[in-house]
């Protein structure tokens, strides 16, 4: 019985620390502050917000919330049924935008010039999130391609939409960003190369000159 007894309180507890993806104690109300976003949220009760199910190669409609830097934003998705959820916070896939917020490294090179062109062509703005293969990063950070414009089937394997519409290759072909494929996401590996040997050869941002 005691055994019995030890395994259950056992498995609430894990079962607890996973109902919570991020740490913070809750109030008398099942509430507290999430600390990336600054908002209060709630855990328990009524109102308490439930957590998106993101499946691979799929596209959801999302605000963008607040733009962390030039890769990274927290982001609210926008069901049709109106349903809220947690913010979830999005790593975009294929590139990688110099730091600006790590909190071991130094703002680098070229790093604030992407931060701000991310945040002026995002913050606020209604977008839409491609998943690849693999939809959440080591860090449970949502990874996704992020479109400008609602994408149709077509415009998923079409280069031409990809260069107007999809951000991620924005931030590449305007040298705001260098190429980082993360395994098994490399469904636009061949095209990004592409995207940044262009923006290299014409010197673009971050390869118009060499840092200071």
């Amino acid at each position: 019985m005691k055994r019995i007894f030890t395994f259950a309180l056992v498995l609430v507890m894990v079962l607890s620390s996973m109902a919570f993806a991020h740490p913070g104690k809750l109030d008398a109300q099942g509430g507290h502050f999430d600390k990336e976003t600054g908002e209060y949220h709630y855990h328990k009760g009524p109102n308490a917000l439930q957590s998106f199910e993101v499946l691979r190669n799929r596209v959801y409609k999302a605000k963008i919330e607040r733009v962390v830097d030039g890769d990274t934003a927290i982001i609210s998705f926008m069901p049709e049924d109106g349903t809220k959820y947690l913010k979830e916070r999005v790593r975009f896939l294929g590139v990688d935008t110099p730091e600006t917020v790590h909190p071991n490294k130094p703002v680098q090179y070229y790093g604030k010039e992407a931060s701000d062109f991310t945040k002026a062509q995002l913050t606020d703005k209604i977008v839409w999130l491609q998943t690849d293969v693999g939809v959440k990063d080591r860090y449970d950070r949502m990874l996704a391609y992020v479109w400008l414009k609602e994408p149709s089937e077509k415009d998923l394997d079409d280069e031409k939409a990809i260069r107007e519409n999809m951000f991620n290759a924005r931030l590449l072909l305007d040298g705001y960003a260098q190429l980082m494929t993360i395994q098994p996401n490399s469904r636009y590996a061949n095209l990004f190369v592409h995207f940044q040997r262009e923006a290299r050869e014409d010197k673009r941002g971050l390869w118009g000159k060499d840092p200071e």
